[in-house]
């Protein structure tokens, strides 16, 4: 059984490009946030930031969601590396041009985990000590930091930080020709450990530690810290998923 905390805001602009996997449910609102509780031993949960002209950006990421849930994925690394392949497959099936999305997720079978991401949507894991960053982005920032070029500190306020280099979509549909993979760890989520499932319009506003600050001791109460401060600093759209299993 999981309990998942949700919310989701436009933020400054004129689109909501965001939208949100809760286990077969997909939400896109200018404003919405919600609680569920999942009595399933497996369930997925994920957040996509949709990119493109005009509305395309809103219509990736609600469709990417809405592939997921006609996806029977296996509880494997390759499971989800095959699942994500085929939904880009698909999307190159639609009429949408010049357009793509980023996902990030986390596939839970019990306390294991499949944490996975496709661009620069993360997955944080938060303990009593620090927010973890578990995902990796496929971003211009992050690579430099993959040459050691910068640190992963100094990457917060690079002027770069919004350049994608990997997603779903077809403007990413060279990448994936050329053999990239979306990038999957496998993790295990102790009793007073969350899941957090970001787009960038959290982690682009908030370090880690302050991330971590705003969310513990408690992150069931203080997940209202987080969106409160969000609702200062926000400029771009923002979406997350609070994670735990109960």
């Amino acid at each position: 059984m999981y309990w998942t905390f949700f919310c989701m805001d436009k933020g400054l602009r004129e689109y909501q490009e965001d939208a949100i996997y809760i286990d077969g449910e997909v939400f896109q609102k200018e404003h919405f946030c919600s609680e569920k509780t999942i009595s399933k031993e497996k369930a997925l949960f994920a957040v996509c930031d949709g990119m493109g002209g005009l509305s395309f950006g809103s219509l990736a990421s609600k469709i990417v969601c809405e592939m997921l849930k006609e996806e029977d994925i296996p509880f494997s690394k390759e499971g989800i590396i095959n699942t994500l392949r085929n939904i880009q497959k698909k999307f190159m099936e639609t009429p949408l041009f010049n357009s793509g999305t980023t996902i990030a997720g986390v596939y839970m079978f019990q306390n294991k985990a499949l944490v996975f991401n496709v661009g620069d949507s993360r997955v944080y894991k938060i303990t009593k000590e620090k927010a973890i960053y578990l995902t990796h982005d496929h971003s211009y920032v992050q690579s430099l930091i993959d040459r050691g070029l910068i640190s992963y500190e100094q990457s917060f306020f690079h002027p770069a930080k919004n350049i994608v280099e990997f997603g779903i979509g077809d403007v990413f549909q060279e990448e994936w020709l050329n053999g990239k993979k979306p990038y999957v760890t496998e993790d295990i989520l102790l009793d007073d450990e969350y899941y957090l499932i970001t787009t960038d319009g959290v982690h682009d506003v908030l370090t880690d530690r302050e991330i971590h600050y705003l969310l513990c001791p408690d992150p069931q109460k203080s997940v209202k810290n987080l969106i409160s401060e969000l609702e200062k600093k926000k400029s771009d759209n923002y979406s997350f998923i609070l994670l735990k299993q109960e």
